[in-house]
């Protein structure tokens, strides 16, 4: 089985232009035997998390005001019972403030909040984890897309 995570950064539309940019947005899994719990007749272990710093997030353009960084999935086509979660794993650097987002979000198709802030944030780290993957879902190639938007 192959699940690829494509992520994609969205302008948010507002009087205030803030701009968010991300970087290493891909992420591939490639699940095989060495991925079974106990060798041939086991199931697959679960879940699977990326790198700790799979994507990076920017936001800029703010003039200092407060922003909230939501997320959605589209065009996915993960099996029955599979979720894809997200979670913020460093608060990045520069002006203003960052709250939330520690914890995992499964995400939807419908956008979600995942992390909240104030002015200009840079080399925010994201993590991605798969949840309820099973020797069930059969061989395949799998895909979803991550968009992130600033409101």
């Amino acid at each position: 089985m192959l699940f690829r995570m494509i992520a994609l950064a969205a302008l948010a539309l507002s009087a205030q232009a803030a701009d968010i940019s991300l970087t290493g947005g891909d992420w591939s899994e490639t699940i095989d035997a060495g991925d079974l719990i106990a060798g041939a007749g086991s199931d697959i272990r679960s879940p699977i998390e990326s790198g700790s710093y799979q994507a990076t997030l920017d936001i800029s353009n703010t003039g200092g005001a407060l922003w909230t960084v939501g997320v959605q999935r589209s065009g996915s086509s993960l099996p029955s019972g599979v979720t894809l979660a997200v979670r913020r794993t460093s608060d990045g650097s520069g002006g203003g403030s960052i709250t939330g987002g520690q914890s995992y979000l499964t995400v939807g198709s419908l956008e979600q909040a995942i992390f909240y802030g104030s002015g200009d944030r840079s080399g925010i780290r994201l993590q991605l984890r798969l949840d309820g993957v099973s020797v069930g879902n059969g061989p395949g190639a799998y895909d979803t897309t991550l968009i992130y938007r600033i409101y």
